[in-house]
Protein backbone atom coordinates (compact mmCIF):
# COMPACT_ATOMS: atom_id res chain seq x y z
CA UNK A 1 0.00 0.00 0.00
CA UNK A 2 1.69 3.49 -1.13
CA UNK A 3 0.96 6.37 0.72
CA UNK A 4 1.68 9.83 -0.57
CA UNK A 5 1.10 13.63 0.47
CA UNK A 6 -0.01 16.04 -1.66
CA UNK A 7 -0.96 18.70 0.75
CA UNK A 8 0.71 18.83 4.46
CA UNK A 9 -0.63 22.14 5.95
CA UNK A 10 -3.57 23.60 8.31
CA UNK A 11 -5.72 26.64 7.89
CA UNK A 12 -4.31 28.15 4.85
CA UNK A 13 -1.88 27.24 2.01
CA UNK A 14 1.88 28.72 2.63
CA UNK A 15 3.89 30.24 -0.15
CA UNK A 16 7.18 31.01 -0.34
CA UNK A 17 10.92 29.82 0.13
CA UNK A 18 11.04 29.10 3.51
CA UNK A 19 8.28 25.95 2.88
CA UNK A 20 9.60 24.40 -0.05
CA UNK A 21 10.73 21.49 1.55
CA UNK A 22 7.63 19.95 3.22
CA UNK A 23 5.58 22.17 0.73
CA UNK A 24 2.33 24.77 1.41
CA UNK A 25 -0.60 23.11 0.13
CA UNK A 26 -3.57 22.08 2.24
CA UNK A 27 -4.49 18.65 3.34
CA UNK A 28 -5.08 16.01 1.15
CA UNK A 29 -3.52 12.33 1.30
CA UNK A 30 -3.48 10.00 -1.53
CA UNK A 31 -3.80 5.97 -0.88
CA UNK A 32 -2.88 3.37 -3.58
CA UNK A 33 -3.19 -0.50 -3.28
CA UNK A 34 -1.44 -2.86 -4.77
CA UNK A 35 -4.24 -3.58 -7.31
CA UNK A 36 -3.94 0.12 -8.22
CA UNK A 37 -6.94 1.23 -6.40
CA UNK A 38 -6.93 4.50 -5.37
CA UNK A 39 -8.56 6.92 -2.80
CA UNK A 40 -8.11 10.39 -1.54
CA UNK A 41 -8.21 12.07 2.00
CA UNK A 42 -9.26 15.70 2.06
CA UNK A 43 -9.90 17.92 -0.98
CA UNK A 44 -7.45 20.92 0.61
CA UNK A 45 -5.24 22.57 -2.37
CA UNK A 46 -2.78 19.38 -2.43
CA UNK A 47 -6.13 17.86 -4.30
CA UNK A 48 -5.43 19.96 -7.02
CA UNK A 49 -1.68 18.52 -8.01
CA UNK A 50 -3.65 14.89 -7.73
CA UNK A 51 -6.08 15.96 -10.07
CA UNK A 52 -3.33 16.51 -12.46
CA UNK A 53 -1.62 13.26 -12.40
CA UNK A 54 -5.23 11.51 -12.43
CA UNK A 55 -5.79 13.92 -15.28
CA UNK A 56 -3.06 12.02 -17.57
CA UNK A 57 -4.52 8.96 -16.58
CA UNK A 58 -8.28 7.20 -17.05
CA UNK A 59 -10.00 10.35 -15.53
CA UNK A 60 -9.26 12.43 -18.62
CA UNK A 61 -10.83 9.76 -20.52
CA UNK A 62 -13.83 9.69 -18.54
CA UNK A 63 -13.38 6.33 -17.28
CA UNK A 64 -12.00 7.12 -13.67
CA UNK A 65 -13.71 5.69 -10.56
CA UNK A 66 -12.42 7.30 -6.96
CA UNK A 67 -13.21 7.61 -3.00
CA UNK A 68 -12.60 10.44 -1.29
CA UNK A 69 -12.44 10.60 2.35
CA UNK A 70 -13.45 13.88 4.17
CA UNK A 71 -12.41 14.32 7.55
CA UNK A 72 -14.35 17.31 8.01
CA UNK A 73 -15.72 20.54 5.98
CA UNK A 74 -13.58 23.00 7.46
CA UNK A 75 -11.92 25.26 4.83
CA UNK A 76 -8.78 24.24 4.47
CA UNK A 77 -10.17 20.38 3.47
CA UNK A 78 -12.14 21.28 0.70
CA UNK A 79 -10.43 24.52 -0.65
CA UNK A 80 -9.78 22.21 -4.05
CA UNK A 81 -13.48 21.22 -4.57
CA UNK A 82 -13.98 23.76 -7.32
CA UNK A 83 -10.83 22.72 -8.73
CA UNK A 84 -10.74 19.26 -9.02
CA UNK A 85 -10.70 18.57 -12.69
CA UNK A 86 -12.04 14.96 -12.68
CA UNK A 87 -15.30 16.65 -11.55
CA UNK A 88 -15.59 17.91 -15.07
CA UNK A 89 -14.99 15.24 -17.14
CA UNK A 90 -18.35 13.93 -17.81
CA UNK A 91 -18.15 9.72 -17.41
CA UNK A 92 -16.16 9.61 -13.99
CA UNK A 93 -17.57 8.77 -11.37
CA UNK A 94 -16.32 9.91 -7.54
CA UNK A 95 -17.56 8.95 -4.30
CA UNK A 96 -17.13 11.64 -1.65
CA UNK A 97 -17.98 10.10 2.32
CA UNK A 98 -17.68 12.31 5.24
CA UNK A 99 -19.64 13.69 8.06
CA UNK A 100 -21.49 16.81 9.35
CA UNK A 101 -18.70 18.18 11.76
CA UNK A 102 -21.24 20.41 13.57
CA UNK A 103 -23.95 17.56 14.54
CA UNK A 104 -27.27 18.32 12.81
CA UNK A 105 -29.53 17.12 10.17
CA UNK A 106 -27.98 18.52 7.45
CA UNK A 107 -26.25 16.74 5.11
CA UNK A 108 -22.86 16.48 3.47
CA UNK A 109 -24.30 17.32 0.35
CA UNK A 110 -25.97 19.95 1.90
CA UNK A 111 -22.54 21.32 2.91
CA UNK A 112 -20.82 21.03 0.21
CA UNK A 113 -23.44 22.54 -2.13
CA UNK A 114 -23.24 25.69 -0.04
CA UNK A 115 -19.61 25.75 -0.72
CA UNK A 116 -20.44 26.00 -4.53
CA UNK A 117 -22.94 28.82 -3.77
CA UNK A 118 -22.47 30.83 -6.54
CA UNK A 119 -21.72 33.91 -4.27
CA UNK A 120 -18.49 31.96 -3.38
CA UNK A 121 -18.04 29.63 -6.40
CA UNK A 122 -18.46 30.08 -10.53
CA UNK A 123 -19.82 26.43 -10.70
CA UNK A 124 -23.43 27.27 -9.48
CA UNK A 125 -23.68 23.62 -7.18
CA UNK A 126 -22.92 20.02 -7.39
CA UNK A 127 -25.58 19.20 -10.20
CA UNK A 128 -23.28 21.57 -12.89
CA UNK A 129 -20.25 19.15 -12.67
CA UNK A 130 -19.90 16.71 -15.25
CA UNK A 131 -19.04 13.83 -13.46
CA UNK A 132 -21.25 11.71 -11.29
CA UNK A 133 -20.26 13.12 -8.10
CA UNK A 134 -22.14 11.66 -5.28
CA UNK A 135 -21.64 12.89 -1.47
CA UNK A 136 -23.08 10.63 1.12
CA UNK A 137 -23.10 11.34 4.83
CA UNK A 138 -21.42 8.46 7.52
CA UNK A 139 -21.11 7.59 10.67
CA UNK A 140 -18.60 5.94 12.81
CA UNK A 141 -18.07 2.45 11.04
CA UNK A 142 -16.95 0.29 8.65
CA UNK A 143 -16.72 1.72 5.27
CA UNK A 144 -17.45 0.30 1.81
CA UNK A 145 -14.48 1.51 -0.17
CA UNK A 146 -13.34 -0.63 -3.21
CA UNK A 147 -9.89 -2.03 -2.97
CA UNK A 148 -9.97 -1.42 1.11
CA UNK A 149 -10.93 -2.39 4.65
CA UNK A 150 -11.66 1.30 6.08
CA UNK A 151 -13.30 1.91 9.43
CA UNK A 152 -14.06 5.48 10.66
CA UNK A 153 -14.06 7.23 14.14
CA UNK A 154 -15.41 10.49 15.04
CA UNK A 155 -12.78 12.71 17.28
CA UNK A 156 -13.07 16.08 19.07
CA UNK A 157 -12.11 19.02 17.33
CA UNK A 158 -12.69 22.00 19.70
CA UNK A 159 -16.43 22.28 19.69
CA UNK A 160 -17.12 20.00 16.56
CA UNK A 161 -15.75 16.49 15.61
CA UNK A 162 -13.90 15.59 12.99
CA UNK A 163 -13.44 11.43 11.04
CA UNK A 164 -10.55 9.58 11.58
CA UNK A 165 -9.55 6.45 9.59
CA UNK A 166 -8.15 3.46 9.62
CA UNK A 167 -7.30 2.24 6.08
CA UNK A 168 -5.93 -1.22 5.46
CA UNK A 169 -4.51 -3.08 2.06
CA UNK A 170 -1.81 -5.37 1.10
CA UNK A 171 -1.39 -6.74 4.68
CA UNK A 172 -0.64 -3.18 5.98
CA UNK A 173 -2.83 -0.46 8.18
CA UNK A 174 -2.55 3.43 7.82
CA UNK A 175 -4.54 5.53 10.19
CA UNK A 176 -5.22 9.36 9.38
CA UNK A 177 -5.84 11.26 12.49
CA UNK A 178 -6.08 15.02 11.62
CA UNK A 179 -7.63 17.94 13.19
CA UNK A 180 -7.61 16.21 16.56
CA UNK A 181 -7.34 17.69 19.94
CA UNK A 182 -7.01 15.04 23.05
CA UNK A 183 -8.45 15.34 26.56
CA UNK A 184 -6.39 17.01 29.13
CA UNK A 185 -6.49 13.29 30.61
CA UNK A 186 -4.83 12.12 27.89
CA UNK A 187 -5.42 10.21 24.34
CA UNK A 188 -8.80 10.40 23.29
CA UNK A 189 -9.45 6.33 23.63
CA UNK A 190 -11.27 5.83 20.24
CA UNK A 191 -8.54 7.38 18.99
CA UNK A 192 -5.68 5.29 20.44
CA UNK A 193 -8.43 2.06 19.41
CA UNK A 194 -8.33 2.79 15.90
CA UNK A 195 -5.06 3.47 15.91
CA UNK A 196 -4.26 0.17 17.56
CA UNK A 197 -0.97 -1.46 16.23
CA UNK A 198 -0.81 0.42 12.76
CA UNK A 199 1.88 0.50 10.67
CA UNK A 200 1.75 3.94 9.92
CA UNK A 201 0.12 6.81 11.96
CA UNK A 202 -0.36 10.46 10.31
CA UNK A 203 -1.27 12.80 13.39
CA UNK A 204 -2.30 16.15 13.45
CA UNK A 205 0.78 18.00 15.14
CA UNK A 206 -0.02 21.56 14.41
CA UNK A 207 1.97 22.99 17.49
CA UNK A 208 4.90 22.53 19.82
CA UNK A 209 3.92 22.05 23.18
CA UNK A 210 4.76 25.73 24.61
CA UNK A 211 2.45 26.82 21.51
CA UNK A 212 -0.38 24.76 22.82
CA UNK A 213 -0.65 26.14 26.29
CA UNK A 214 -1.64 29.24 24.98
CA UNK A 215 -3.63 27.55 21.92
CA UNK A 216 -5.96 25.13 24.23
CA UNK A 217 -9.40 24.51 22.89
CA UNK A 218 -8.36 25.44 19.23
CA UNK A 219 -9.05 21.79 17.96
CA UNK A 220 -5.58 20.84 17.11
CA UNK A 221 -2.54 18.49 19.09
CA UNK A 222 0.97 19.06 20.06
CA UNK A 223 3.66 17.44 19.55
CA UNK A 224 3.64 15.67 22.96
CA UNK A 225 0.04 14.91 22.60
CA UNK A 226 0.44 13.22 19.13
CA UNK A 227 3.50 10.96 20.66
CA UNK A 228 1.46 9.98 23.57
CA UNK A 229 -1.69 8.80 21.21
CA UNK A 230 1.23 7.01 19.23
CA UNK A 231 2.98 5.08 22.31
CA UNK A 232 -0.81 4.13 23.33
CA UNK A 233 -1.55 2.48 20.50
CA UNK A 234 1.59 1.26 19.84
CA UNK A 235 1.79 2.74 16.28
CA UNK A 236 4.98 1.27 14.54
CA UNK A 237 5.64 4.80 12.74
CA UNK A 238 4.85 8.17 13.54
CA UNK A 239 4.26 10.77 10.93
CA UNK A 240 3.48 14.87 12.24
CA UNK A 241 1.09 16.48 10.27
CA UNK A 242 -1.50 19.48 9.61
CA UNK A 243 1.79 21.92 9.97
CA UNK A 244 0.96 25.12 11.28
CA UNK A 245 0.82 28.21 7.96
CA UNK A 246 3.54 29.85 9.69
CA UNK A 247 5.98 26.67 10.19
CA UNK A 248 8.84 27.42 8.21
CA UNK A 249 10.99 24.40 7.21
CA UNK A 250 14.00 24.42 9.53
CA UNK A 251 10.78 25.08 12.78
CA UNK A 252 9.50 21.42 11.28
CA UNK A 253 12.99 19.94 11.00
CA UNK A 254 13.79 21.44 14.75
CA UNK A 255 10.59 19.93 15.93
CA UNK A 256 10.86 16.11 14.64
CA UNK A 257 14.37 16.64 15.88
CA UNK A 258 13.05 16.97 19.11
CA UNK A 259 9.97 14.72 18.67
CA UNK A 260 12.65 12.00 18.27
CA UNK A 261 14.23 12.21 21.56
CA UNK A 262 11.31 11.67 22.78
CA UNK A 263 10.18 8.36 21.57
CA UNK A 264 10.85 5.16 20.71
CA UNK A 265 8.81 5.49 17.43
CA UNK A 266 10.28 6.62 14.24
CA UNK A 267 9.20 9.82 13.63
CA UNK A 268 9.30 12.01 10.62
CA UNK A 269 7.63 15.20 9.18
CA UNK A 270 4.48 14.80 6.30
CA UNK A 271 6.15 16.47 3.54
CA UNK A 272 4.83 16.80 -0.21
CA UNK A 273 6.49 14.50 -1.95
CA UNK A 274 7.28 10.75 -3.17
CA UNK A 275 5.31 8.22 -2.32
CA UNK A 276 5.77 5.67 0.52
CA UNK A 277 5.48 1.98 0.90
CA UNK A 278 3.83 0.88 3.88
CA UNK A 279 4.50 -2.59 4.88
CA UNK A 280 3.51 -4.10 7.89
CA UNK A 281 5.90 -3.39 10.32
CA UNK A 282 7.53 0.27 8.49
CA UNK A 283 8.13 2.49 5.88
CA UNK A 284 9.84 2.10 2.33
CA UNK A 285 10.85 5.20 0.27
CA UNK A 286 9.77 4.97 -3.67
Amino acid sequence: MKVRFWGVRGSFAATGPEFLRYGGNTTAVEVQSAAGHRLLIDLGTGATEFAKELMAAEFGQGQGRLTILLSHTHIDHIQGLPFFTPFFIKGNRICILGTNPGGGSQSLQEILQRQLNPHYSPLYGLENLAAQVTPMTVTSGDLEVEGFDVRCAAMPHGGMQTMAFRIQADGATFTFMSDIEHPETGPFTPAVDLARDTDLLVHDAMFTDDEYADRQGWGHSSVGAAIACAEAAGARTLALFHHSPDARDEEIDALVSTAATRTGIPVFGAAEGPAFEVTPGGLRLQ
